[in-house]
């Protein structure tokens, strides 16, 4: 998924449910900074690779990509194929609710989250992420996760069709609604909060519409007035915070790896080639 749905959406659920403004930041902040964090060098840890090319590199798909984006699901048939919602994903978020660490709980946040977006791709370079004849030019990109389809999964307004299933219709907005519930879930769980059916009814009325948008810059509008702060911005919460709380987003990503990594018990250890 994009920023609009890792800060602006997480930040207006946590809200909702009952976070104060500056751990809803920090938590919103973590989930989007997944994406942004790049600096192995620097700070020992990678939750990002940018760079396509780079994503050929098997240490870069089990420490970085699998972890962080596309988390194995519960399919036999595919063992690292990306589920939506999957034990494994619920295991990490869990264990980041039980730390009580706001950074650790956005970094799970956001690989539950890329859990809905992601599902049907793996992490790893597969045949099977495979979306367009060799002849075409989008099949120069590795076929690792969703690279062939560029950004068209993460983008939640869109619907589209897989060429892997006979052009099978995705609709990312019924996708998007069914993260933010799972993600509402988790925070109120991590809040000691009990889940009230009627409570999640009512956001979904208000972001279903939203989701629909096809104005990006406009969606981000919407979510700052559903969250009840229409100030709230990245960039600025970004330039606030990112000082004071890299540190405990590089601790928190690595035990989120760690634990991650252990969830992969069972699973076949060769890369898949």
């Amino acid at each position: 998924m994009q920023k609009d749905f890792h800060f602006y959406v997480t930040y207006a659920l946590a809200r909702k449910a009952g976070r104060s403004a500056d751990d809803a930041a920090t938590i919103a902040w973590a989930d989007e900074y997944t994406d942004r964090q790049t600096d192995e060098d620097i700070y020992e840890v990678q939750t990002q690779c940018q760079e396509l090319d780079r994503w050929n590199d098997p240490q870069i798909q089990f420490t970085v990509l699998v972890p962080f984006h596309f988390i194995p699901g519960n399919d036999e048939k595919w063992p690292w194929k990306t589920t939506q919602n999957s034990p494994r994903a619920q295991k990490l978020v869990r264990a980041a609710e039980k730390s009580q660490d706001l950074c650790r709980l956005g970094i799970a946040l956001h690989s539950l989250q890329d859990t809905f977006s992601h599902q049907g791709f793996s992490g790893w370079r597969e045949e099977q992420n495979a979306c367009y004849p060799w002849y075409y030019l989008k099949s120069a990109v590795p076929n690792v996760g969703h690279a062939e389809m560029l950004a068209m999964p993460d983008m939640v307004d869109r619907v589209w069709r897989d060429p892997r299933h006979k052009g099978s219709k995705i609709d990312n907005r019924k996708r998007a609604l069914d993260a933010a519930r799972a993600t509402l879930r988790s925070l109120l769980r991590a809040s000691g909060t009990p889940w009230r059916e009627a409570t999640w009814s009512a956001i979904k009325q208000q972001l279903r519409p939203i989701f629909e948008l096809e104005d990006y810059d406009q969606r981000k509008v919407e979510l700052r007035e559903l969250s009840g702060d229409p100030s709230i911005d990245y960039a600025r919460t970004h330039k606030r915070i990112a000082k004071s709380k890299r540190p405990a987003f590089v601790r928190a990503a690595s035990a989120h790896l760690s634990a991650a990594v252990d969830t992969f018990e069972g699973l076949p250890r060769v890369p898949p080639s």
